[in-house]
């Protein structure tokens, strides 16, 4: 009877191990293909990300107003103005370009796609037929399941991130192309026959212009969902606004996270009016008689304008060229050059590419690491800023040498997924105390005498923690799919909490963010955290907060008598096998480097205070190599030696 009533609970289809079974095929055997098939994708978007970022803002925004001026009128030109100076004033100006040139890539190679098949589809019900559905697949699949399928087959970066936007943003342009097609009056079409027309002549002239309003509506969403995919594509270390957003999730910085999704809507607001604009605009008027062009020609004559456009071009290049000139010396601290003499770089001028994580510590911890990396010769690419789950991929694949912030014991599973020893190492020992566990409020602790985990099986003292109102405590617990997810419902089961305990997941900062405001309110708070974090500046341990004890478990170690229910476990460099077999000096490095958590906590707290851009981390770790000068030089020596 239980067999007939429950079937799933003794049999379910694999799915899930089938997909990935042929998804590492796809990736051991045709990799090469796909890095081909991103090759027109990197030389548009690389271009087009270095014009815009190179044009000064004073000469980008009049060229932006000016484009708006003469594709949508003098109203979205002064908003379009108005909104890049805003862009700029807030500190955004090119993580903007950078998204700008993103969503223009992936809106060209969308149309290129998207235009053709919608083209097809409206002209043959059988494409239309076959079409239909993956478009349905493409448009209700989550966005966030592209992200491993392509960093496994295009690896990371700004093209894989265009690659996944495109993969999204087409289909709106392949459906409402179809539709305005469709939707174009059959007597147009039959007149169009009656004076001859071929049938590429009666697409042309007849059915593409009388259908141009639904595919600029088609454009215009592909447009809004390429900015909208800005965030996601950020996972895999795509720049830009997305890249602040995500990282003011991150480190729980509602400024930077705003100032980012301010860019984003400012910036498709500007496009949506546009193209709006041109889908409305009349035919009586020529393109030619509008706008800047129209303005000019009335009262230049050719030859006066093409002098003006000459002396524009050339104090464009002038000021582009000018942009592009290395800044002068910031006075920063260089490791003596007695601890790495010229002559004894065997690695001089060769490349290593970082990922790290989008946490302070991983940054901080990664420029530490490059630092020595630059001393010993190496070319240190900019770092690619990643999840952890991406990242152990990245490195795997080879498209990323190291990644600073490995946990030994809670990412072994992740580690053996990625391709183990085969693919990986882990190397040296960054930070040795890393420490898992469950903490509450102090005041809560003191009042109810609270110090055991196993308490909370008591449904009174669990509603303490209680904020949905369903009676249990709300446990705020990590990322959904990170390895400390399956550790904490191992607790919950273990211990018997099901009945009385409710694990809140979701992105662990905007949890923290609604905990650290209600224990601002008074309110008690429990929760899952690790350290080194940014909370542990929060939130201290003995001042606001405190460990709770878990009951005996061998799995786990003591921290001054408290048994935390997790091992502690050390951070270690997690490398590609390939590149550390290659590079016996890095490997060296990597082994003796080690950063004190104290100190990891001291970077956190001035992060916390206001100083967690990327250049204000690296002149932390400057300050702290210079600190540390004698023994960095020394760790220097030995790498050499060996």
């Amino acid at each position: 009877m239980e067999i007939i009533l429950n079937p799933f609970e003794f049999y379910t289809i694999p799915l899930d191990d089938w997909i990935s079974t042929w998804i590492k095929f796809v990736v051991d055997n045709f990799r090469p293909v796909f890095q081909a098939i991103r090759q027109p994708v990197s030389w548009l978007l690389e271009g087009m990300g270095q014009l815009l970022v190179s044009i000064p803002p004073s000469i980008a925004i009049i060229i932006i107003g000016l484009i708006a001026w003469q594709l949508a009128g003098r109203g979205v030109a002064i908003y379009s103005i108005l909104a890049t100076i805003a862009i700029g004033l807030v500190g955004a100006w090119e993580p903007a370009m950078l998204s700008l040139s993103l969503v223009l890539t992936a809106v060209v190679f969308s149309v290129l796609v998207g235009l053709p098949l919608g083209i097809a589809c409206a002209k043959s019900e059988r494409v239309e037929r076959f079409i239909n559905p993956v478009l349905d697949i493409m448009q209700t699949m989550p966005t966030f399941v592209y992200l491993v399928p392509v960093v496994m087959l295009f690896g990371i970066g700004e093209v894989p991130g265009a690659i996944a936007t495109i993969i999204y943003a087409t289909p709106p342009l392949i459906r409402l192309t179809n539709l305005g097609l469709r939707q174009v009056p059959s007597e147009a079409v039959e007149a169009g026959k009656a004076f001859g027309s071929t049938p590429l002549q009666l697409l042309w002239e007849v059915e593409l212009p009388l259908a141009m309003p639904a595919i600029l509506t088609g454009l215009n969403q592909t447009i809004l969902f390429a900015l909208g995919m800005s965030v996601i594509a950020a996972m895999i270390a795509v720049p830009g606004l997305g890249l602040m957003v995500l990282q003011g999730v991150g480190r729980n910085d509602v400024g930077l996270g705003t100032v980012g999704g301010l860019g984003i809507v400012l910036i498709a607001v500007m496009l949506d009016r546009i193209i709006q604009a041109v889908g409305k605009a009349s035919g009586k008027v020529s393109w030619k008689q509008r706008g800047p062009i129209g303005w000019i020609g009335s009262w230049f004559s050719p030859k006066k304008g093409a002098a003006i456009a000459t002396l524009a071009i050339f104090f464009g290049m002038g000021a582009i060229a000018y942009q592009q000139m290395p800044p002068p010396p910031t006075g920063a601290y260089f490791i003596s050059e007695d601890a790495t003499p010229e002559k004894a770089l065997p690695v001089k001028g060769r490349k290593v590419r970082p990922a790290i994580g989008v946490t302070e510590d991983s940054m901080f911890l990664s420029e530490i690491l490059s630092l020595g990396l630059e001393k010993l010769g190496y070319q240190v690419a900019k770092p690619k800023q990643l999840e952890p789950i991406t990242a152990y991929l990245t490195v795997s694949n080879g498209d990323a040498d190291f990644f600073p912030t490995a946990w030994e014991k809670q990412e072994s599973e992740l580690f053996e997924k990625s391709g183990g020893d085969e693919k990986l190492e882990k190397v040296g020992i960054l930070v040795s105390n890393g420490l898992q566990g469950y903490q509450i409020d102090l005041k809560t602790a003191r009042e109810y005498n609270i110090s055991n985990i196993e308490q909370l099986t008591n449904p009174e003292i669990a509603k303490i923690f209680d904020t949905d109102g369903d009676g249990k405590a709300n446990l705020i617990g990590c990322n959904a799919g990170w390895t400390c997810q399956e550790a904490i419902e191992h607790h919950v089961d273990l211990y018997g909490l099901g009945d009385t305990v409710e694990i809140q997941q979701g992105s662990y900062s905007t949890l923290m963010a609604d905990g650290i405001k209600r224990y601002g309110q008074g309110q008690p708070i429990l929760y899952y955290t690790w350290v080194p974090h940014w909370l542990a500046s929060v939130l201290e341990v003995g001042k606001d907060v405190v460990w709770l004890e878990v009951p005996e478990d061998a799995e786990t170690t003591d921290l001054e008598g408290i048994n935390l229910g997790f091992p502690k476990d050390t951070i270690r460099v997690l490398a590609s096998r390939k590149f550390a077999e290659a590079n016996p000096t890095a490997q060296s490095f990597f082994e003796l480097v080690k950063v004190p958590i104290e100190d990891i906590n001291t970077e956190q707290k001035l992060v916390m205070r206001g100083e967690g851009k990327m250049e204000d981390i690296r002149r932390h770790a400057l300050n702290w190599v210079e600190e540390n000068r004698d023994l960095f030089d020394g760790w220097l020596r030995e790498a050499i030696s060996n």
